[in-house]
């Protein structure tokens, strides 16, 4: 049928004005490089779902769960910070919200604080910061705690501990569909030979894109529905 109205001239006029001006919209993103874009075409089909965010550091700006939230998924939020935790007890009343680091053991820590709310915020030590006792968990600990069977998406943003963040998961147990985490470096040589991509590969998750220092990764055995599952 519209082949047919193609055929007209008028009718083809006001199809491409309507065409320029349905895609001249500009998209907007809340991510440092648009990543929440591509989280919200992977899980467009996905009405509901349950996300995991590590170093969540604010309810909006910079969020990769945001446009999940709005679709009536919920989550767990997880920050060093008590005034960051505090915008999402705000802003996601539904979600829980905890102040915690996350690492390779149970017990406390110390954190360096450069102010409340602050993405360089971490678990490395920095003598310009402020060092700040807190406790600290095995991401496992913390789904167990809170009865998480299963988990969708994991994003890490750990400044520097993502590694450790990942090295105690049980990704075979709670095995989300995408997991993003930050890896440091533009190099992407680099990140082949790192032992976060490692780990990934033996935990059956293959790399399938990188937004700046943000890399995605998928289940294995979904490789073959992405193109489907990213089509606009």
């Amino acid at each position: 049928m519209k082949n047919f109205f193609l055929k007209s001239n008028l009718f083809y006029f006001f199809y491409k004005i309507l065409k320029i001006f349905r895609n001249a919209k500009k998209s907007s993103h809340l991510g440092e490089y648009g990543e929440d874009i591509f989280v919200r075409r992977f899980f467009k089909e996905y009405k509901k779902g349950i996300y995991v965010d590590v170093g969540s550091y604010h309810p909006f700006k910079g969020s990769l769960t945001l446009d999940l939230y709005k679709k009536k998924w919920s989550g767990i939020n997880i920050d060093l910070s008590k005034t960051s935790i505090d915008l999402f007890k705000i802003s996601r009343p539904l979600d829980i919200n905890l102040r915690a680091a996350i690492s390779d053991y149970d017990g406390k820590t110390f954190y360096y604080e450069n102010s409340p709310i602050n993405q360089q915020n971490s678990l490395i030590e920095n003598s310009q910061a402020k060092k700040i006792e807190i406790d600290c968990f095995k991401l496992n600990t913390i789904l167990d705690k809170y009865h998480i069977k299963k988990i969708d998406y994991l994003n890490v943003d750990a400044e520097g501990n993502d590694f450790k963040v990942i090295s105690t998961f049980d990704f075979q147990r709670f095995k989300p569909m995408l997991v993003s985490i930050e890896f440091n470096d533009y190099d992407f040589e680099n990140l082949i030979v790192s032992d976060i991509h490692k780990l990934m590969n033996y935990n059956n998750f293959k790399l399938i894109s990188k937004f700046g220092v943000t890399c995605f990764y998928a289940q294995s055995d979904i490789i073959s529905n992405i193109q489907e599952m990213m089509r606009i």
